[in-house]
């Protein structure tokens, strides 16, 4: 080997490592860059399936990360679930799915549900269960980046909120419609 090759192989080297070491610190920043409060102010939201008791602290929480928040919940609407919770929401599915393929419906007297129904419950596929459970969850994690943008709205969150909620084809029309109530309550 020459010392130029030498030399040349070293470099090489040395950038990939440098690449290594550059794609590491981003795999090892939180989503949208928030800081480990935040991002789990912006969990406990957009992960929800419903707000209760601790709306109050979770809403005081979130307009202390405002900007933060803000930034992040206009990108969650475009991303929407992380692929790792998407597995997440496919897994947990999936184990309903069994769960309820397993249920002796036969054995119980069911009342105000009509024989067709049944019918159809029993006839729903594992793929098409859980490819709607996972739709639901991604759509769910969206409404709530559009709840969430209401409440820490500003000039920017509004004119995204708007643009949502003027899309009468948009599944977050109606959520984006509501959080504009809320910004213009603040």
């Amino acid at each position: 080997m020459t010392p130029t090759n030498a030399a040349f192989r070293i470099a090489q080297w040395i950038v990939a490592g440098f690449i290594a070491m550059t794609c590491a610190s981003a795999f090892a920043q939180p989503r949208y860059g928030l800081s480990p409060e935040a991002l789990a102010v912006f969990n406990r939201w957009v992960l929800a399936a419903c707000i209760t008791d601790e709306e109050q602290a979770l809403v005081e929480d979130m307009r202390r990360y405002r900007e933060p928040l803000a930034a992040a919940f206009r990108k969650a609407i475009v991303d929407g679930p992380s692929r790792e919770q998407l597995k997440d929401a496919r897994a947990a599915a999936e184990e309903r799915y069994a769960v309820r393929a397993k249920f002796p419906i036969e054995q119980y007297a069911i009342e105000g549900v009509s024989r067709q129904d049944l019918a159809r419950f029993r006839r729903v596929s594992r793929q098409t269960y859980v490819d709607d459970q996972v739709k639901r969850f991604a759509t769910g994690y969206r409404a709530n980046a559009v709840a969430g943008l209401g409440i820490v709205a500003g000039p920017q969150s509004r004119a995204v909120l708007a643009r949502i909620a003027s899309n009468r084809s948009d599944p977050l029309a109606l959520t984006a419609r509501e959080a504009l109530k809320t910004a213009d309550r603040q």
